[in-house]
C-alpha cells in the first residue's frame, strides 16, 4: 500500500513539475507569472502548515508572524548590515525554527482551539512588535531598497528569473514534505492525527514528533518570507498580519489538510481566485477586493460542509478514474495485428 501511493506521488511530481515549466509560456504576462510566483511563495507555506494540521493534527493562526520573521529577518541583516541575501536565507530559516522551538515547549500542554488561540496570540504578539520596533524594523512604514538575489553572476528579479527561482525551492519543499509523509514519521503523524492517547499507548513519542513538525512548518514559512522579501524589495508589517494567517489557513482547508498536494492544490486555487477578480474588476466596477473576501468565505464554508475532507482528496480519484477509462477506450480501439499478417 505504501509502495502504491509513492509510486502515484511521484508520478503526480513529474506531472506538476512539467505543468510549472510550461505555464509561464502559455501566459506570458508580467502580471499572470507575478502572481504565479506568489502562488509558488504561498505553497511552501501551506505545505508547511498542511504538515502541521493533516498529519499532526495542530492547528496554528501564527503562520503569518514566522513568515513575517523570516522576511524581516532577510531584511534587517541585508539592508542595515549589507549582508549577502544566501547568507541572510540561513537566519531567515533558523529564527523561525529557534522561536518555534521555544513556543513548541511553551505551548507543550496546549491542544486543539488552545492551541490555535496562542498561536493566534503569539501572531498578534510579532505583528505588534513590527508595528512599534522602530529602531529595527523601521515601524509602520516598513524596509525599502532589499537588494536582489544573485547567484553566479546572474540576478534574480521579478519576471520568469525569479519564477523559476522559487518555484524550485517549492518543489524542493514538496519532496521533503512527499518523503516525511512516505516514511516512518509520516506514519507516526497520522497515528497522532487518529488518536494521540492511542498513538502514546502504542510507544509514539507524540511530543517529539509534534514538535519536528511545528519547527519544520515554521522553517518553511521562514523561507517562503525570505523569497517575498527579495521579490516585493520592500516589506511592511501589513503583510504578515490575522488576515494572511487565515489565507494560508483557508489554502489547506480548502485544498485538503490531509494530502500534501491538497496544500498546492489550495495555495493555486486561492491565486486563481484572485486572478479571476482582478481580471473581472477591471471590467466591472462593482467587483472590488472585497470580492475576492466573499468568494474565499463562500468556497471555504461550501468545501467544509459538502466536502469536510477537501478539494483534492475528493477531486483526485475522479481524476484518476477519469484517466484510467481514456485510457482503457483508446487501447480498445487499437487494431490487433495477429501475427502471420503483413502489412
Amino acid at each position: 500500500m505504501r509502495k502504491g501511493v509513492q509510486r502515484f506521488s511521484w508520478k503526480g511530481f513529474l506531472l506538476f513539475s512539467i505543468f510549472i515549466i510550461v505555464l509561464p509560456f502559455l501566459f506570458s504576462t508580467s502580471f499572470f507569472i507575478t502572481k504565479a510566483t506568489f502562488a509558488g511563495i504561498y505553497t511552501i507555506v501551506a505545505v508547511g502548515l498542511g504538515l502541521l494540521m493533516g498529519f499532526a493534527g495542530q492547528i496554528s493562526l501564527g503562520q503569518a508572524a514566522f513568515y513575517g520573521v523570516g522576511a524581516y529577518s532577510t531584511a534587517i541583516l541585508t539592508t542595515t548590515y549589507d549582508w549577502n541575501p544566501w547568507i541572510s536565507l540561513l537566519v531567515s530559516i533558523a529564527v523561525p525554527g529557534l522561536i518555534a522551538y521555544i513556543l513548541g515547549h511553551t505551548m507543550a500542554r496546549l491542544h486543539g482551539y488552545y492551541l490555535a488561540m496562542a498561536t493566534l496570540a503569539f501572531g498578534i504578539v510579532i505583528h505588534v512588535l513590527l508595528v512599534e520596533g522602530k529602531g529595527l524594523t523601521k515601524g509602520a512604514s516598513g524596509f525599502f531598497g532589499i537588494p536582489k538575489i544573485e547567484l553566479f553572476g546572474s540576478t534574480f528579479k521579478q519576471g520568469l528569473s525569479y519564477y523559476f527561482l522559487v518555484w524550485i525551492i517549492a518543489l524542493l519543499v514538496i519532496v521533503i514534505a512527499l518523503n516525511i509523509v512516505h516514511s516512518r514519521i509520516g506514519r507516526a503523524l497520522r497515528s497522532i492525527h487518529d488518536s494521540e492517547i492511542a498513538s502514546s499507548s502504542m510507544g509514539v513519542d507524540t511530543g517529539k514528533y509534534k514538535m519536528q513538525v511545528f519547527i519544520l512548518s515554521a522553517m518553511f514559512a521562514g523561507l517562503a518570507g525570505w523569497l517575498f522579501a527579495h521579490m516585493s524589495f520592500s516589506i511592511s508589517p501589513t503583510s504578515f498580519g490575522l488576515n494572511t494567517s487565515i489565507l494560508f489557513l483557508t489554502m489547506v482547508v480548502l485544498g485538503g489538510s490531509t494530502s500534501v498536494w491538497g496544500a498546492v492544490f489550495g495555495a493555486l486555487l486561492i491565486n486563481v481566485i484572485n486572478i479571476v477578480v482582478h481580471t473581472l474588476g477591471s471590467h466591472f466596477s462593482f467587483i472590488t477586493s472585497d470580492t475576492e473576501h466573499v468568494l474565499y468565505g463562500l468556497i471555504l464554508m461550501l468545501v467544509v460542509i459538502f466536502l469536510p475532507q477537501g478539494l483534492f482528496p475528493a477531486l483526485a480519484p475522479i481524476i484518476v478514474k477519469t484517466i484510467n477509462r481514456i485510457r482503457r477506450k483508446q487501447s480498445q480501439q487499437i487494431p490487433q495485428v495477429k501475427g502471420d499478417q503483413h502489412v
